[in-house]
């Protein structure tokens, strides 16, 4: 894997600039308003009752309870044993999943594709949830799949970083359906690509995600790709995956090019809606705090 990846390593954040990515989290996190981590965090209640965080009522005393849980003011008042109950939560968990395929190592001016949806994918797992939350990630592409395991967000993120800007020859090809497939129901899953490469399978495999998980979407493209320049001759990957080469000498063929990656947007349009899956754009050129920060407020809505 490493081979094709060597040309956007230094594009990579390092842990200085993931540290920085968190604290610019911290100030578009507004975690109990936020739909999403509203779900993440109601929808996963203990079926037990424990010493946890959240207190849930008082109740009368019964025998085998801890002691250390009695409430002394309701006793003192009935003249009866109470203890307070607490809800507890189990930990939060994201899934991220992320396309390395070739075309997402493209980038005109200052970063990669790939580079931008690594800085996206930790602003948006920093500002919806928090250090003791988990974040598992799985890397898509033209080698298959690569899953590592939820962990702590930083961790998560750290670890993908590394595995990009390593060789690698242990890379099985998994299927990144058959990994969704796997995981518990109700996770909130984050689809990051270009969708240049994806076929029908990769779309069924999307809608069936939908149904098991809360499924959103972010869409990276550099701003190349949108709008020609003049740079004469070009060879470009089409929105088919196939390449061909282009006069961007002629603005005819230059209009003709935008024309069809508005109808590649539309395409994108009609496949996230019917799937019900919101879904944003970031460029390469844009600051992802700025975008990140659409999505989070879209989400409190």
């Amino acid at each position: 894997m490493g081979q094709y990846l060597d040309v956007h390593r230094n594009f990579l954040p390092d842990r200085a600039e993931l540290s920085r990515l968190e604290a610019q989290a911290a100030h578009l996190r507004v975690a109990q308003h936020i739909r999403t981590a509203e779900t993440l965090t109601n929808e996963y209640h203990s079926r037990f009752l424990g010493r946890g965080i959240d207190f849930e009522k008082v109740r009368a005393y019964a025998s085998g309870d801890d002691v250390r849980s009695m409430d002394w003011r309701v006793t003192a008042r009935t003249g009866k044993p109470h203890v307070k109950v607490y809800r507890e939560e189990r930990q939060r968990a994201m899934m991220l999943v992320i396309d390395a395929a070739d075309t997402m190592l493209f980038g005109s001016q200052g970063t990669t594709k790939l580079a931008q949806a690594v800085r996206a994918a930790a602003l948006f797992s920093f500002s919806v949830l928090q250090r003791r939350d988990r974040v598992g990630i799985i890397l898509m592409g033209d080698f298959g799949g690569f899953e590592i395991a939820p962990c702590s967000p930083y961790e998560a993120l750290w670890r993908l970083v590394e595995l990009l800007s390593s060789d690698r020859d242990d890379i099985r090809p998994l299927s990144w359906g058959a990994l969704l497939s796997a995981m518990p129901r109700g996770r909130v899953v984050a689809f990051i690509s270009d969708y240049l490469n994806w076929e029908d399978g990769d779309w069924q495999m999307l809608a069936s995600a939908t149904a098991r998980h809360r499924v959103f979407a972010m869409q990276v493209f550099d701003p190349v790709e949108r709008s020609l320049p003049d740079i004469g001759l070009a060879r470009m990957a089409g929105f088919d995956g196939m390449p061909f080469v282009i006069d961007t000498r002629r603005q005819r063929s230059r209009e003709a090019y935008a024309a069809r990656w508005e109808a590649h947007r539309a395409a994108l349009m009609r496949r996230f809606s019917t799937a019900g899956v919101p879904w944003w754009s970031i460029s390469t050129t844009d600051d992802p705090s700025v975008d990140v920060g659409r999505m989070v407020n879209m989400l409190r809505r």
